[in-house]
């Protein structure tokens, strides 16, 4: 279980400060390994309730949070909010098999999200009841799928289009451990690798020591 420090960047992503126990700002570069004094937390609710709000600044550039209830971590040409995903040690390995077992008992005619948590878990959502965007208890996250091909018994049973969705969250996962970014999108990664890459470069990445 990753620990959350909650990150701001500016619209234009030149400058970011981290939210501090005593609830002030600092400045900061984004996604930096966790300092003294950085509020963290090891509940992704209690990270989503920081990111349901607004920050101003005052005449002297101090950042101020207000909640904003219902709001989106993202409006645009204002300050952004983010959760940044922190781990020690090693990460786990997403498993195909429990892709292949999640795909099999989906509901085709239902339409789903298939996503990975941040304990290397596969899930499906209903979009419509828990949206994915910016959720920090996601690692990665898929497109909005229904019918046959993508969900039940019969997509399960396609070797293809297992192996290929497993490829990219794979992907997506390896980016997640690297940027500490949440609810990434499992599309193509930055860089093109094949699933044995990913696979010995996950089992061989570490996390810093970080102490906060």
């Amino acid at each position: 279980m990753p620990r959350y420090s909650i990150d701001a960047l500016n619209p234009s992503g030149t400058r970011a400060w981290r939210l501090q126990d005593d609830h002030t700002w600092r400045k900061a570069r984004f996604a930096e390994p966790l300092g003294a004094g950085d509020l963290t937390t090891s509940d992704p609710a209690e990270a989503q309730r920081w990111l349901a709000g607004r920050l101003q600044k005052d005449w002297r550039g101090r950042l101020s949070w207000e909640a904003a209830p219902g709001r989106g971590p993202f409006a645009p040409g204002e300050i952004g909010l983010h959760a940044i995903a922190h781990r020690e040690g090693t990460a786990r390995l997403p498993d195909r098999e429990a892709l292949r077992r999640v795909l099999a008992q989906a509901q085709p005619q239902e339409r789903r999200v298939l996503c990975l948590d941040t304990d290397g878990n596969f899930r499906l959502r209903d979009p419509e009841a828990e949206p994915v965007a910016g959720d920090p208890a996601l690692a990665a996250h898929g497109d909005s799928l229904s019918g046959t091909a993508h969900l039940g018994p019969e997509a399960a049973a396609d070797v293809r289009y297992v192996d290929e969705t497993y490829r990219k969250f794979l992907g997506a996962w390896y980016q997640h451990l690297r940027s500490g970014r949440v609810s990434l999108y499992a599309g193509e990664a930055p860089w093109d690798l094949d699933t044995d890459t990913l696979m010995e470069r996950i089992r061989e990445w570490r996390g810093a020591s970080q102490g906060a």
